[in-house]
């Protein structure tokens, strides 16, 4: 496992250099962003998303990033995270969340898994690859039971 290395970027000191390679690409996106602004508790437990802007149309995207090598971890890990994620939506129930499994240096590459509030299911996304469902949150039992609901 690879340490984590505070690094400095735009006069912010940030976690990671992984981090700061992702404030990078932002900037390059012309995304104004802020870094771990918000904390968001409730119940279930608190998240500090390490990135938080708003596109043009005023939608709030809160992001965590991680090394893509995280998202090779159990289901378990990664569906730990996701539920961490989800305590911000008790604030903000119209933010879109996205855990971004970060290549450093190689913004082609990245892997994300997002939640979208009109949708409320997981999703991911793979390099050239279609969005589908992210098998973890129990989303599939969930999805057959609504269908089953559904048929009756």
């Amino acid at each position: 496992m690879i340490t984590a290395r505070p690094t400095v970027y735009a006069g912010i000191q940030m976690r990671s250099r992984l981090e700061a390679d992702y404030a990078g690409w932002l900037d390059g996106q012309g995304i104004t962003w802020e870094y771990e602004a918000t904390c968001y508790a409730g119940p279930a437990g608190q998240w500090l998303p390490d990135f938080s802007y708003r596109l043009d149309d005023g939608e709030l995207i809160l992001t965590e990033v991680k090394p893509e090598s995280f998202l090779l971890t159990t289901q378990l890990e990664i569906d730990a995270t996701l539920s961490r994620m989800e305590v911000a939506l008790d604030t903000e129930p119209d933010a879109v969340l996205r855990l971004h499994g970060w290549e450093y240096g190689n913004a082609s590459a990245t892997v994300m898994i997002m939640r979208e509030p009109r949708d409320r299911i997981w999703h991911y996304h793979t390099p050239g690859a279609w969005w589908a469902m992210w098998p973890g949150m129990g989303q599939r039992e969930a999805l057959r039971e609504a269908l089953r609901d559904g048929a009756r």
